[in-house]
């Protein structure tokens, strides 16, 4: 039986070497709870198995694959272990990773099984894994830490994030939690609480409570330069990976411009520096039925970006590792372009485009595993962005829509829904897929890179802003750039695949 797992281990490695995004045989990948040592980034994560229909994150356990330039990842197999269905851990979800002064390796996780409550309602409790590196931890069955009853409430006691704070000589722990009688819809909170020895805890007021949300799961904090910075996510409001920044540790906590690190699909974004860089960690949803038209689901793919600090405001960007654009490399012959209503003149490596309505310049593509790069110059637009996947009547496809005046950037897909009995009814209240909008950058000139593998598509827009999103029913077609009553210029047209 070992020989087996470890020939499936060796399949696994090598599958996801030549993929560009991983995902697990036969499941799925949940929160990643990343970690980083001697130049290997360690990638733990929630591996769903989704035994049932509909039914998501249960018999979860940390699951684990190291990288070291995020393309290339080697999966080494379960990381620790769940109990049994008797136990607080019957499954394990989101934590943390630290090293102690003594090389000892703790992992912190939320245990939960359904059958344990307080008052009715299951509990959610801290449980830790602990080795002597990070490939063999095992789980201290004496350690359980539960929320106080007091200041927060049992039900929402999750996502351990535990740090050295050399300011106070003490860990501090984080925890997705509610304040008790802090009300249903905006008691979440970020938990605070301290440990001398990561054994014994005491339970401190809120590390931030912003009375905003139902719950904020996922909290992190870091430091970059001269700002910390919190990180939690939240599904309430907005579906979304949010960020804090503060010059001090204790707050407060300013609300950036733009707040978020990528669309709806890439969810429960962390972090982690190798001291120079630091990365996000995070997971692309699938959607249900793998349609266009399906519901999100929770877990799906592992994706990676870079965070880059913005001189001065110290607010967050975000754009490709360098191996994910290095990973298609052989260029797509161009062929010549196709014009849809509009008027069109190509000039070495660019093409201006000019309609009164709606018109594009269409180029042929792969079906689905290509990158596209190119650089779109605004004269003047009502609005203007990319085609991919459509025909060369526009009547099926994707377009990134991108709205100057409104300074939003999102994915739309056309047509938006299965028509009902009615002409009518097809969506024309939804003007494009809202858990995919960005802020656009402020400028007349746009360098987009955009990246897809199957059914996985990434968006990195001036190296500041990322979609992601998922796109099942359009492949193969055209691709190229349109506008809606105005002039634009496309140039650096480029093509990649394998």
């Amino acid at each position: 039986m070992k020989e087996l797992i470890r020939a499936k281990c060796f399949m696994e490695e090598r599958v996801t070497m030549e993929k560009l995004f991983y995902k697990p045989e036969h499941a799925w990948v949940g929160d990643l709870i990343p970690y980083w040592e001697d130049g290997i980034f360690y990638g733990f994560y929630l591996h769903d198995p989704r035994i049932k229909d509909k039914e998501y994150a249960e018999e979860t356990t940390w699951h684990l694959v190291t990288t070291k330039d995020f393309v290339n990842l080697e999966y080494k197999g379960e990381a620790i272990e769940r109990g049994g269905d008797d136990k607080p851990n019957k499954n394990i979800y989101t934590g943390s990773v630290i090293k102690d002064k003594d090389g000892i390796y703790h992992a912190f996780y939320t245990a939960f099984n359904a059958d344990i409550k307080i008052n009715g309602k299951s509990v959610q409790s801290v449980m830790q894994a602990t080795g002597t590196d990070p490939l063999h931890l095992e789980t201290m069955e004496d350690f359980l830490f539960v929320a106080d009853g007091v200041r927060y409430e049992e039900f929402d006691w999750r996502d351990p994030y535990v740090f050295w704070n050399e300011e106070e000589g003490c860990y501090y722990m984080l925890l997705a939690a509610r304040q008790k009688d802090g009300g249903q819809l905006r008691g979440g909170c970020v938990a605070l609480c301290k440990s001398e020895d990561l054994t014994h805890w005491t339970y401190e007021e809120p590390f931030y409570a912003p009375d905003m949300y139902v719950t904020m799961e996922c909290p992190e904090v870091f430091r970059m330069g001269d700002y910390w910075y919190l990180v939690y996510s939240t599904f309430s409001d907005r579906f979304t990976t949010h960020y804090r920044i503060s010059k001090s540790l204790k707050g407060p906590w300013r609300i950036p411009d733009d707040d978020v690190f990528d669309t709806r699909a890439d969810y429960a974004i962390k972090t982690a520096s190798d001291g120079t860089r630091r990365y996000a960690f995070g997971w692309i949803a699938s959607k249900y039925g793998n349609r266009d038209f399906g519901p999100w689901e929770w877990g799906g793919t592992m994706v990676f970006h870079e965070l880059v600090q913005e001189e001065g405001t110290g607010e967050l960007k975000v754009r490709a590792v360098p191996a994910l654009r290095e990973f298609y490399s052989r260029e797509f012959p161009r062929r010549p372009v196709t014009i849809y209503n509009g008027k069109a003149e190509e000039k070495e490596n660019a093409v201006s485009l000019a309609s009164e309505t709606l018109g594009a310049a269409l180029y042929e593509i792969p079906k689905d595993c290509f990158s596209v790069e190119m650089d779109i110059h605004v004269e003047e637009a009502f609005e203007f962005g990319v085609a991919l996947h459509v025909d060369a009547k526009m009547e099926r496809g994707y377009f990134l829509k991108m709205n100057e005046r409104r300074g939003e950037v999102a994915w739309d897909m056309w047509p938006r829904s299965e028509q009902g009995a009615y002409q009518w009814q097809i969506k024309g209240d939804v003007p494009y897929q809202v858990e995919t909008a960005r802020m656009l950058p402020r400028t007349k000139d746009y360098h987009i890179l955009i990246v897809r593998e199957e059914d996985i598509c990434i968006v990195y827009i001036n190296d500041e802003v990322a979609l992601s999103t998922r796109m099942y029913d359009h492949k193969g077609g055209y691709a190229g750039i349109y506008v809606i009553q105005g002039n634009v210029k496309m140039s650096n047209y480029v093509v990649k695949t394998r």
